[in-house]
């Protein structure tokens, strides 16, 4: 059975327009088969039900569980704590803010009905859905852990936000086989069409969100014990191998199981691993960037060989 990911920019209106793509993966990138604005609930669902016979990966870019009334729910008091390294933060999600824009909160029906079609927040299943955030999975995956000011925002003019929509479809480019979204001069693009072309492009966000978390690092978080919402993380990791001697190597790498090959088998692993041969991964940390993972392997490598088994053994 094939796989197919989908992304949804959800409005949180019935007024506006959801951008609404649909992609496969092809070699290493991802083609586009379907781009639409859609406006109804049941729009969005009568064009999943098309894709039944497919395993199907939704990322919606809004919230898809609010069980409370007012304040914060658990995903975004815990992601803007994790994130406040990269000044990254989610907006409230609660049922008083969410009925301002509409009385039945759309991304919660959107939710139940799909639900009710089978799909669940688990990667095991044929039908899996997940909330997803645009901003962090450009950061992580594109944008040097920064944020993109992509978005209408007060100080920034349509030229500007023009010059990030370029960047941004530039960073597309690297995960998407070309496409004519991807390639429309923003120069001709003015009011509603440039926001419907955001709002294109942004699930295209959301369906590589899903798909590259399925093979990458990315962190889980929950509403009422459930994972809910998944975002990229940090590749940079701080890990240990054991050699063949039982003494302990410490590195940095973003790839683990590339470096742990190089270890055992290229003339690319580390003078001192080389003559240990063979080499286990016992233990790896993902850290913030570079400079944080060298921080990192430094303090370790400062520790004795107790110290670092019980780090191990945590």
């Amino acid at each position: 059975m094939n796989s197919l990911y989908i992304g949804i920019d959800l409005a949180w209106g019935e007024k506006n327009f959801s951008g609404f793509c649909v992609t496969q993966q092809e070699g290493n990138k991802l083609k586009i088969l379907e781009l639409k604005l859609l406006k109804s609930i049941d729009e969005i669902v009568q064009e999943i039900t098309k894709y039944e016979d497919y395993k199907v990966h939704i990322g919606v870019d809004a919230p898809l569980v609010v069980p409370n009334e007012t304040g914060n729910r658990e995903i975004e008091k815990d992601f803007n704590k994790d994130f406040a390294k990269y000044k990254i933060s989610m907006l409230p999600a609660n049922k008083k803010l969410l009925t301002k824009y509409s009385p039945k909160i759309r991304s919660i029906e959107l939710f139940d009905k799909l639900s009710q079609l089978g799909f669940q927040r688990d990667f095991k299943h044929n039908k899996v859905i997940f909330e997803v955030y645009t901003h962090s999975t450009i950061a992580m995956c594109f944008n040097n852990h920064k944020i993109l000011p992509y978005k209408r925002k007060k100080g920034r003019d349509s030229d500007f936000i023009k010059q990030q929509l370029g960047i941004y479809k530039k960073y597309l480019l690297q995960v998407f086989k070309k496409h004519k979204i991807l390639e429309t001069e923003l120069d001709s693009l003015k009011g509603q069409k440039l926001k419907d072309h955001e709002d294109i492009l942004d699930s295209l966000t959301c369906a590589y969100c899903m798909w590259y978390c399925r093979e990458n690092d990315f962190a889980y978080y929950q509403v009422e014990g459930v994972n809910t919402f998944i975002t990229p993380v940090s590749k940079w990791k701080v890990y240990i191998v054991k050699c063949s001697d039982d003494t302990l190597y410490t590195g940095i790498t973003t790839d683990l199981e590339k470096r742990v090959d190089e270890h055992n088998h290229s003339t690319k692993g580390a003078k001192y691993t080389k003559v240990r041969r063979p080499v286990e991964l016992v233990y790896y940390e993902n850290r913030t960037d570079r400079v944080d993972a060298s921080k990192r392997e430094y303090e370790i490598k400062q520790m004795n060989r107790q110290e670092k088994l019980e780090l191990i053994n945590v």
